[in-house]
């Protein structure tokens, strides 16, 4: 499977087996064996990979498909008390909520979506304008 992986990633970056063998300070020869599973890579070469493709290792392992850019956890969020935050401490504070405080979130975000969507930030409605009685519609 970490073969497939690793053609498929070098062959969507356009590289050859010769450019990412320069990379890793290696052979062409031992690139091509990863990529057929004659040989598998080391942990410091398999970390090398993750990095120059910005994938996590769990993706070249096969353990996970999802496929991500690492530097978007770097970004950051400016709160509005001034203080700045990072995507991944915000990521890692939602793990750290029950289940229903996270699919409260994931709700909410949803909802904001919508708003963005809609393109009418520049509109408010004050609170007393909704009735939040059961059976009531809004």
């Amino acid at each position: 499977m970490i073969g497939d992986i690793l053609a498929e990633l070098r062959k969507d970056n356009n590289l050859t087996q010769q450019a990412v063998a320069k990379m890793l300070n290696t052979s062409v020869a031992t690139i091509s064996h990863y990529e057929t599973e004659k040989n598998y890579p080391d942990i410091h070469s398999l970390i090398k990979l993750a990095d120059f493709f910005g994938v996590s290792t769990d993706y070249l392992l096969g353990r996970t498909r999802i496929y991500m850019d690492f530097n978007m956890f770097s970004r950051k969020i400016k709160l509005i008390d001034g203080t700045v935050i990072s995507a991944e401490q915000v990521i890692t504070r939602f793990l750290r909520l029950s289940d229903k405080s996270q699919a409260d979130v994931v709700n909410l975000i949803a909802l904001f979506r919508l708003r963005d969507s809609l393109k009418h930030e520049d509109v408010v409605r004050p609170i007393d304008e909704f009735s939040f009685d059961i059976g009531t519609e809004v």
